[in-house]
């Protein structure tokens, strides 16, 4: 029976092919390997078919640049790399047109440039005198040319103070649009559909992808999508504290404190809604979120009902 072009691939022979990718990414194959690479193409249609796939989904993705990719290989750890090739398997075994996904965010933040791991806070100062902090979960992918100074923010939130460059703009691209600094120090962050921006010094231009442009001021925030622009608020100066490692509260409800504590740990952490309008002020340290926990139960009427540590509920205490 003759298989459809489109029908889903075997995952013994998804794993195969994704190795050989991975081989083939990793720099220039010797001479014992190439052999034995054409032997395992010719070996089954079906290896063929795996690989034609392959190159289809490498063009789809918009070609996942090379550097990266081979800076994945050589520099990252293998839990990284095992990442990278669950995901190119699992989109190839997708089978029809799922594995032509052309915006594929995990496929992206897989081989992003500069990324972080749940819990991890990154700072970093670029080419230009741009200090970069990356928030927990974050990927950003930096495009500087002789035209621009472009970063793609593909997941979590990412706080910029620009260097300057008095030829070359620097641009925030988010999937929704584009955030243009005007000598400044804000924050972007990917949430609820679309992007928010908190801006504590200078200006930007917000540039959805299908409204017209707004400029904001300093002290102020506002969220977008690709069609619209929400109302311009008041910034909240504590906002960025994560960048400093820590989350500050003030008369801030515990639901909304958890929220954001939540992005911090692995797992499932949430709070009831009995519980969440309880006003919460201090300032916690984010390198061990177990403590922070463990204080809120010491200082409210609360209590922390953890099934693992990878499943916690917050809850009326009695």
């Amino acid at each position: 029976m003759k298989l459809r072009r489109d029908a889903p691939i075997t995952p013994a022979i998804v794993e195969q092919a994704s190795e050989w990718l991975m081989l083939h990414w990793g720099g220039e194959l010797d001479a014992d390997q190439r052999q034995a690479f054409a032997r395992w193409q010719t070996a089954n249609p079906e290896h063929q078919r795996a690989w034609q796939r392959l190159q289809q989904l490498q063009q789809t993705l918009g070609g996942v640049p090379a550097d990266s990719a081979r800076a994945v290989l050589r520099d990252a750890p293998d839990a990284q790399r095992r990442t990278a090739l669950k995901l190119l398997g699992g989109l190839l075994m997708a089978g029809g047109s799922a594995y032509l996904v052309q915006d594929s965010q995990p496929w992206r933040a897989a081989f992003a440039e500069q990324s972080t791991g749940t819990g991890e806070i990154r700072h970093l100062t670029l080419s230009d005198g741009t200090r970069l902090a990356l928030n927990s979960d974050s990927a950003v992918d930096l495009r500087f040319t002789a035209q621009a100074r472009r970063m793609r923010l593909i997941r979590g939130e990412i706080l910029l103070t620009s260097g300057h460059d008095p030829v070359r703009p620097l641009i925030v691209e988010t999937a929704v649009g584009d955030v243009q600094a005007l000598g400044t120090r804000f924050t972007v962050r990917e949430m609820d559909g679309g992007s928010r921006v908190e801006l504590y010094e200078g200006q930007v231009r917000i540039s959805p992808r299908h409204a017209s442009a707004v400029q904001m001021d300093a002290g102020s925030c506002l969220w977008f999508n690709a069609r619209q622009v929400g109302a311009m608020q008041p910034l909240d100066v504590n906002a960025s504290s994560w960048s400093e490692g820590r989350l500050i509260a003030e008369r801030q409800p515990l639901g909304r404190f958890i929220h954001e504590l939540a992005r911090y740990r692995p797992g499932w952490l949430r709070c009831e809604d009995d519980v969440s309008g309880l006003l919460l002020t201090g300032v916690f340290p984010l390198n061990d979120t177990d403590s922070i926990l463990a204080a809120l139960e010491r200082t409210l009427p609360i209590r922390v009902e953890a099934v693992t540590r990878y499943w916690v509920t917050v809850k009326r205490r009695g």
